[in-house]
């Protein structure tokens, strides 16, 4: 991997979002990659910056709590990067950094492939935030949601009064930004959620389906777990590192992002431009109302989405107007 590729790439996130003389910690662990948050250093110092790397053991599941001394380190910064193996999003840590107004810049899961390639070359200034706002506006007014696919899914649930949430790999006060990034998320409310959910592309602690998990869900919950071995895994994953809560229909969210790839890794498939992600678990960080140990996105390649009985999508392909 060339490092002239690599730095190209992180100096995206981080000139979209950190200033000049501004502490910036970039958060890790010893699954990733070196060169990837060497890189990310390399871009903030050239703001200039001043970058301070940390690197942690992987957490075990999506939402779990970060260290005692991580969580303390993002109070002490001016902007978070977080660039672990698994995303630190909705963890307590994060939330109360963001209450005193740290940057925060999600981009778990990344490696020099995601960094380099797909979502990582949009344009971000104009094309994505463009598109998602126009989708987030969309959720914001709407009520009612249902989602289709030629797999089996047929879900449908509540979003009146969710605000909807643009990730667009800027941040602003009230949002995060991801990197790469491109999605217009928000929280169902909490047991509207009727149906099922068929994950037919990928899911986090799961990666690439091969074979589709089924989620059966009753009363804004999921109250079976059906397919094969992606389907088994993800039971264990709830049942030894997850809790009750872990079942709840966290967030709904759709992929913004033309130039994202479907690479079997949630973190990049789930920004694919007409893609839809359903996560169980947490939603605080989205304005919902509860609590998780876990938040795990599934992901649906081409899904067809009525908002308030309007079709958005159909089969993956946005029907509205994007605008220019």
């Amino acid at each position: 991997m060339q490092i002239v590729e690599l730095l190209r790439y992180a100096r995206v996130p981080v000139r979209l979002n950190v200033k000049k003389g501004e502490n910036v910690l970039i958060l890790t662990d010893t699954s990733v990659e070196g060169v990837v948050y060497e890189s990310l250093a390399a871009a903030v110092y050239e703001v200039p910056g001043i970058p301070t790397i940390l690197i942690i053991p992987p957490l075990k599941a999506f939402g779990h709590e970060l260290p005692e001394i991580a969580a303390a380190a993002i109070l002490k910064a001016d902007t978070l990067i977080a660039v672990c193996c698994v995303s630190v999003t909705h963890t307590d840590a994060v939330r109360k950094g963001l209450e005193a107004g740290v940057k925060y810049i999600a981009m778990g899961g990344v490696n020099s492939d995601i960094l380099t390639h797909g979502a990582a070359t949009a344009d971000y200034a104009d094309e994505v935030n463009r598109i998602t706002n126009r989708f987030t506006e969309i959720l914001t007014r709407g009520e009612r949601v249902r989602a289709t696919s030629t797999q089996g899914t047929d879900i449908t649930f509540s979003i009146k009064g969710r605000k909807g949430y643009p990730l667009a790999g800027i941040f602003n006060p009230g949002t995060i930004a991801c990197f790469p990034d491109g999605e217009a998320a928000c929280a169902p409310v909490e047991g509207t959620a009727q149906g099922l959910i068929v994950v037919d592309t990928s899911m986090h602690h799961v990666g690439r389906c091969q074979s589709p998990i089924r989620l059966t869900v009753k009363d804004g919950r999921v109250v079976r777990i059906e397919g094969k071995e992606e389907a088994e895994l993800l039971r264990k994953v709830l049942e030894t590192r997850g809790d009750d809560n872990s079942y709840n229909i966290a967030e709904f969210a759709i992929g913004t992002n033309p130039e994202a790839r479907c690479i079997g890794n949630p973190q990049e498939d789930k920004k694919a431009l007409g893609s839809i992600h359903l996560a169980i678990g947490d939603n605080l960080s989205l304005g919902g109302s509860t609590y998780s140990r876990t938040h795990l996105d599934g992901v649906i390649l081409k899904p067809t989405v009525y908002i308030d009985d309007r079709m958005i999508i159909d089969n993956g392909r946005p029907v509205i107007d994007l605008g220019k």
